[in-house]
C-alpha cells in the first residue's frame, strides 16, 4: 500500500517557525493524526456539543476514519518538532476536502501562538492552488472563531448545530 496521498507533494511543504516543519501528511502519520486531533477535541470542544455530537466528532478522529479520508484524497498536512535524536513529535494537523472545505486546523497547546496555524493556513493555500478560485470555508467550533478571524477568515454566517455540534460557517477569500 502506498503510504503518499494522491495529489500532494514535498514541493508543497510550508515554511513554518523556527523548528517547526510543515509537509504534506502520508499514511504513516495516521496514529498520531488521529491522537492529536481527539486530545484537543475533547479539552476544547465536545464540551460545547450534546452527547451525540461529542461521539460523532470523537468518532470522526478515530484512526479507520482519518486513515480513509487521507487515502481518498483528502489534502493533508502536518506539522511537526524536532524531538532530539528520536522521531519528530507531531504538533499541528490541516485537512481539506476538496475543492476547498477546511475540515481540520488543529494546533499542540503548547505551541499555539508561535505561528504554527498560520504555517499550516500557508501549506493549505498554496496545496489547493490548483483547485477553482474562490473562498476556502470550515465551519469552526466555538473555541477557533477567534483564531480563523486572526487568519483573516470570516464569518458567512450565525452558530449553527447539525448533529448536536456547534458551529460557525466562515471563509477565506482566495485568489
Amino acid at each position: 500500500m502506498a503510504t503518499e496521498p494522491p495529489g500532494i507533494d514535498d514541493r508543497q511543504a510550508a515554511a513554518a517557525p523556527t523548528g517547526i516543519r510543515v509537509r504534506p501528511a502520508t499514511l504513516a502519520d495516521v496514529e498520531a493524526i488521529s491522537a492529536l486531533t481527539t486530545a484537543l477535541a475533547e479539552r476544547h470542544i465536545v464540551g460545547d456539543c450534546s452527547a451525540e455530537g461529542s461521539a460523532r466528532l470523537i468518532a470522526a478522529m478515530q484512526p479507520g476514519p482519518t486513515r480513509e479520508r487521507l487515502a481518498s484524497g483528502h489534502r493533508t498536512w502536518v506539522a511537526e518538532v524536532e524531538a532530539g535524536p528520536g522521531p519528530a513529535a507531531l504538533v499541528g494537523v490541516a485537512c481539506v476536502r476538496l475543492p476547498a472545505h477546511l475540515y481540520h486546523l488543529f494546533v499542540a497547546d503548547h505551541v499555539q501562538r508561535r505561528g504554527v496555524a498560520r504555517a499550516l493556513l500557508e501549506a493549505v493555500v498554496a496545496g489547493i492552488a490548483d483547485q477553482p478560485d474562490g473562498a476556502l470555508t470550515l465551519n469552526a467550533s466555538r473555541v477557533g472563531v477567534p483564531a480563523y478571524a486572526r487568519m483573516g477568515f470570516i464569518p458567512t454566517g450565525a452558530e449553527c448545530t447539525a448533529f448536536g455540534i456547534p458551529s460557525t460557517p466562515m471563509q477565506l477569500l482566495r485568489r
